[in-house]
């Protein structure tokens, strides 16, 4: 009876592990053993006994093989849930579906994620401060910035927030502020769905809030491992309170918007991103809304990075009175990421 509970024992020990097992072959032809973490921006993550986990690009990959399922998402836009078996063709694998398979080469995939994969894996972000001081005019700039960005199955959640102030001893002379919380749900054919919610604060343009509910559809005019551009179309409605009066409104807008991002997440790391969005009100006859952000960062060392951040937001009817129609700023940071 004690040799059968071993036997039971160390079966089951093997059946686990040869569940956490994936195999990666090299360009060079070097074969190695691990498990895959996660595959996105061009980037294989990858766990190997005694090494921990490392990264490397995706061109140096010539197939993979594992009986596990992932979460595969193809440069075409098609999403599909399948295991990885070699090809012996090239540099490709061969997807193996419930009752299919076909062959697809490497440099088609954006994104391998495994199904049962926990939280943490599938959580990344990054933080970053900003300060500046003119000693003529003893103004100080701070900035907070932020997102955390978590992704499950064909859909991916991003909580991101900004809050630029500017103070001279102890008074604000401006601020300004955003949070928001976007869902993006994956479609075929590189198209999607999202909703934003964001709050919005602007000292600059008699903001004191805005509450706002966007609902869109996007395309993505290219995505790949460098680079993703994509267009979308939507409505927003808001209610927005002034920062002097007790004036408050309520509208409805419709938007438009292209965005940009460029990515190298092998050291060192960059990451530039850039967002054009349209405003033109529905309820208010004339009035057009227009905000465009940069964001630009690189590593220096160990996921710190400095960036270059620039805002500019215009209104043609701000709520507040005597209020400005503009507001812009550029900010230097300091920060920590994680992927």
């Amino acid at each position: 009876m004690k040799n059968i509970f071993i036997f039971l024992f160390l079966f089951a020990n093997a059946a686990v592990f040869a569940q956490k097992t994936d195999t990666i072959v090299h360009i060079n032809g070097n074969i190695l053993t691990g498990e895959i973490k996660r595959l996105d921006y061009g980037i294989i993550s990858y766990k190997m006994d005694g090494m921990g986990t490392i990264k490397f690009q995706t061109n140096k990959i010539k197939t993979i093989i594992s009986k596990k399922q992932f979460e595969i998402k193809l440069a075409d836009g098609f999403n599909y849930f399948a295991s990885i078996d070699s090809s012996n063709t090239g540099r490709s694998v061969k997807l193996i579906l419930s009752n299919s398979g076909f062959n697809v080469d490497i440099d088609e995939i954006n994104e391998i994620y495994p199904l049962k994969q926990n939280f943490w894996l599938r959580l990344s972000g990054k933080l970053s401060l900003g300060y500046s001081y003119n000693k003529g005019s003893g103004i100080n700039n701070f900035n907070f910035a932020g997102n955390f960005d978590y992704r499950k199955r064909k859909s991916h959640f991003d909580l991101s927030w900004n809050s630029n102030f500017t103070a001279k001893e102890d008074s604000i002379l401006s601020s300004k502020s955003d949070v928001s919380l976007v869902y993006e749900h994956y479609l075929k054919n590189h198209f999607s769905v999202y909703t934003k919610t964001s709050a919005d604060h602007a000292t600059e343009m008699g903001l004191e809030l805005r509450m706002s509910q966007a609902v869109a559809g996007l395309y993505d005019l290219v995505y790949n491992h460098r680079n993703r551009l994509n267009t979308s179309l939507g409505l927003s409605g808001n209610r927005e309170w002034s920062v002097s009066d007790t004036i408050s409104q309520d509208n409805l807008e419709a938007f438009v918007s292209l965005n940009y991002k460029f990515y190298k997440y092998i050291s060192p790391k960059l990451d530039i991103s850039t967002s054009f969005i349209f405003y033109p009100s529905l309820t208010d006859k004339g009035r057009l809304r227009i905000t465009y952000d940069l964001n630009s960062s690189i590593e220096v060392f160990n996921d710190f990075f400095v960036g270059l951040n620039y805002y500019y937001s215009f209104d043609s009817k701000p709520i507040g009175i005597n209020s400005s129609n503009e507001d812009w700023g550029i900010t230097t940071t300091f920060g920590y990421s994680f992927h």
